[in-house]
């Protein structure tokens, strides 16, 4: 019973899919932004009944715009480096990750940081605390789930295949984009950052 009620699922978005790919992947993208973000706050977070709700639909608006980003990238990229043998998918997956990665952690992180209110010197402040630390942690998934993306997932599924498996990556970028500036761990192994913390705090 249950197996019938996910294949009629599967088939309706299936359906949307082919007929509205960028309003269904788009959609796809917020609501596993938001979903991401809730098991966050639940479960690593622990916040329980203190969630912050106006974060997750941050979260949900961050979604719909990296949606279709996401989606014109990966046409883009088919459209120029079509997968037609192994070392075309080796010189997709370098640009992918030269290119594309470095500018949507930058772009998280900026336009995280704009909606939640943050000053300009507070988003740079973030950006060179924890881009670094995000892009290499960053190397250590995405090349592997990539080479699996572009070798075996359907171009049209494509996006929606990165993000199911973002949706632990994106539960690791919303903690690190919302917690404190100058936390207690990056204070012990960045004690620059100590005075201007101190300073704020006045």
């Amino acid at each position: 019973m249950r197996f019938k009620v996910f294949s009629r699922v599967w088939a309706t978005y299936q359906r949307h899919l082919s007929t509205n790919p960028w309003r269904t992947q788009t959609l796809t993208t917020a609501v596993l932004f938001v979903v991401s973000d809730t098991l966050t706050q639940q479960l690593v977070e622990k916040r329980r009944w203190n969630h912050d709700g106006r974060r997750t639909l941050r979260m949900g608006v961050m979604g719909i715009i990296v949606g279709p980003i996401q989606r014109t990238w990966f046409l883009t990229l088919e459209r120029f480096i079509p997968p037609t043998s192994k070392i075309q998918i080796v010189k997709k997956l370098i640009v992918d990750q030269t290119i594309y990665g470095p500018f949507i952690i930058f772009f998280f992180y900026s336009l995280s940081g704009i909606l939640a209110g943050k000053e300009l010197r507070e988003v740079k402040l973030l950006l060179q605390e924890r881009y670094i630390k995000t892009m290499l942690t960053g190397y250590k998934i995405w090349p592997l789930v990539q080479a699996v993306n572009f070798s075996v997932v359907p171009l049209q599924h494509r996006a929606n295949f990165v993000q199911l498996v973002s949706l632990c990556w994106n539960m690791y970028l919303s903690w690190m984009a919302n917690k404190s500036i100058g936390s207690d761990e990056e204070l012990q192994t960045r004690p620059e950052l100590v005075p201007s913390q101190q300073a704020k705090n006045i």
